[in-house]
C-alpha cells in the first residue's frame, strides 16, 4: 500500500492536471519507499527530492499559465500558495543536506498534508472555472 493513495475525490476534473497530481503523489511515494528502506540511499533521496521539486515547479507553472489564459480571479492567492510550498520544501532540503536525516519523515508528513489540502481546497476552487472554459 502506498503512503499517499490517489482517490477520485482529488480529481479537479481537468485530466491534464489530474495526471500531474498523480505524478506528484508518485514522487511522494517514491520518497517514502526510499526513506523506509533498511539503508536509505542519500543520493537516491536527493535525486527524488530534486525530481519532486522540478516536477512541482513544472506543474505550478502549468496551472499558473491556465490561470492567466482563462483569467482565474484567485490567481494571485493561488500563486502565493505555490510559493509557500517551495519555500517550505527548500528549508526541508537545506536541513536534510546539513545532515538532519529525520527531515525526510517530516517532509513526507508535510507534503502529504499540504498536497491533500492544496488539491481538496485550493485546486478545487478553480475546478469549476476551468471546466466552464472547457479546459482539458
Amino acid at each position: 500500500m502506498d503512503f499517499f493513495e490517489w482517490d477520485e475525490k482529488y480529481s479537479v476534473k481537468v485530466p491534464s492536471i489530474d495526471r500531474q497530481h498523480r505524478d506528484l503523489i508518485d514522487y511522494i511515494n517514491k520518497l517514502q519507499t526510499e526513506l523506509a528502506a533498511p539503508e536509505p540511499d542519500a543520493m537516491m533521496i536527493e535525486l527524488i527530492l530534486n525530481g519532486l521539486i522540478g516536477y512541482a515547479n513544472t506543474h505550478f507553472k502549468y496551472e499558473e499559465m491556465l490561470f492567466s489564459m482563462y483569467r482565474y480571479p484567485e490567481s494571485e492567492q493561488h500563486k502565493a500558495a505555490h510559493q509557500r510550498l517551495f519555500d517550505s520544501v527548500a528549508r526541508f532540503k537545506q536541513r536534510y543536506q546539513a545532515g538532519a536525516p529525520e527531515v525526510g519523515e517530516e517532509l513526507l508528513a508535510f507534503l502529504k498534508i499540504w498536497l491533500n489540502h492544496h488539491i481538496l481546497k485550493e485546486d478545487m476552487a478553480y475546478s469549476e472555472h476551468m471546466l466552464a472554459r472547457n479546459v482539458h
